[in-house]
């Protein structure tokens, strides 16, 4: 072989090695592919109806960095085309497009919060009948730049009251015109009940309900006589029902320990300082009762979505969103406490009078604690509670 011939090879092998070291740069990030996240839950009571439209994003920066940034998961008004149909067994009979709007009480988080594209629509919403069914229907036409026009879509129907409102069955609403309507009473013959029955109407639809209550109460600047109202919310429990229980209307009950509400009294709220008091320390004389109902698709999506006790952190991927990802669903949220005008209440279920002074003088001491073995005390009469003069009283409607 001649010298020539030789360092022709040479060169071609030295060539050949120099373009494979070369290719040492992996592209880790996947073709863009767009995926459309849609979030809504319709509400009977609700006149405007708020939507979550997004977009999964990918990028070279982290996840997090992405996440913060303004607009990465939104889409454009040219990119997206969104309305919700309303179907009477099976015939459309209304289209309300969907508008945008920015709202900023987003909870800070890994996402941007400053200000986030919401979308809404108003409508009175129908509830599903024996003869009508009502059926409400997303779509929205996706068209991003690169990739083929698409239309992402998810139904569903509504739950509520209808026109019977559903209703909190006990503890009872007693004679408003009564002295002492004892609708809550915690407390019989001078110690705690070992417990209170708590029973709503459910909607037909319904699966999953959650049972809660309020305490409200309001203080009092001394010097200034500002006032600031707050409140406690106690979660009672929740319970579901099997599809075919959920296909008619029944009850839904629940239990609660009385005794858990003055241990909270006690353990949220400093000790009051009688001797040099800034502000006065009003409690409402009335609990409001809620109840959350949802349908099954949320109610699934709920428990697929739970934090995991098992050692493997995997679960299945769970929506109803056609051509996308996400959940369009229904719920309901009663309350036996509603706003009358701006300055009255209607009641939620008013204190039994001995209920209320053991809120207001209670010092009892109830044993000692098994673990740390200091007293249990539900001393909340040194948190400084009083009432206003007078009572809850529907007839009026002054309640606090």
């Amino acid at each position: 072989m001649s010298k020539l011939r030789s360092l022709t090879i040479m060169f071609l092998s030295l060539s050949l090695f120099s373009i494979i070291g070369c290719e040492t740069d992996i592209d880790i990030i996947a073709p863009q592919k767009d995926v459309t996240i849609i979030y809504g839950i319709l509400e009977e009571t609700k006149e405007r109806h708020y939507i979550r439209i997004n977009k999964a994003f990918i990028g070279e920066e982290s996840a997090n960095v992405l996440a913060s940034t303004q607009g990465v998961n939104e889409y454009s008004d040219n990119e997206l085309q969104a309305v919700v149909i309303e179907f009477l067994n099976g015939q459309e009979i209304g289209r309300y497009p969907l508008n945008s709007e920015y709202i900023s009480s987003k909870e800070d988080g890994l996402f941007f919060s400053d200000s986030n594209k919401v979308y809404y629509f108003d409508a009175d919403l129908k509830i599903s009948s024996i003869d009508n069914s009502y059926v409400y229907r997303i779509e929205c036409t996706i068209n991003v730049e690169g990739e083929e026009t698409k239309t992402v879509s998810a139904e569903t129907e509504v739950i509520g009251g209808g026109l019977i409102p559903i209703t909190l069955v006990k503890p009872r609403i007693a004679n408003a015109s009564s002295e002492d309507r004892g609708e809550v009473d915690f407390v019989a013959n001078g110690d705690y009940r070992n417990s209170l029955d708590i029973t709503w109407q459910r909607p037909a639809g319904g699966v999953s309900f959650t049972s809660y209550y309020r305490f409200y109460y309001t203080e009092e600047d001394i010097a200034t006589g500002d006032r600031s109202r707050d409140s406690l919310l106690f979660t009672v429990g929740t319970k579901k029902v099997t599809l075919r229980e959920s296909e008619s209307a029944g009850e839904v009950n629940f239990t609660i320990n009385p005794e858990e509400f003055y241990i909270r009294m006690n353990t949220e709220f400093e000790d009051y300082d009688f001797e040099n008091p800034t502000f006065n320390r009003y409690a409402s004389d009335t609990l409001e009762f809620f109840l959350e109902v949802a349908d099954q698709t949320l109610a699934t999506y709920i428990e697929v979505n739970q934090p995991s006790t098992e050692i493997s952190q995997e679960r299945p991927e769970y929506t109803n969103v056609n051509n996308g990802i996400g959940v369009f669903a229904s719920r309901y949220l009663a309350t036996t406490r509603r706003k009358v005008g701006l300055t009255k209440t209607t009641s939620g279920r008013v204190f039994e009078s001995g209920t209320l002074e053991e809120l207001l003088y209670s010092n009892q001491v109830t044993g000692l604690d098994p673990e740390t073995g200091a007293e249990l005390s539900r001393a909340t009469s040194q948190k400084g509670f009083k009432v206003e003069n007078g009572r809850c009283n529907d007839l009026i409607q002054t309640c606090r």
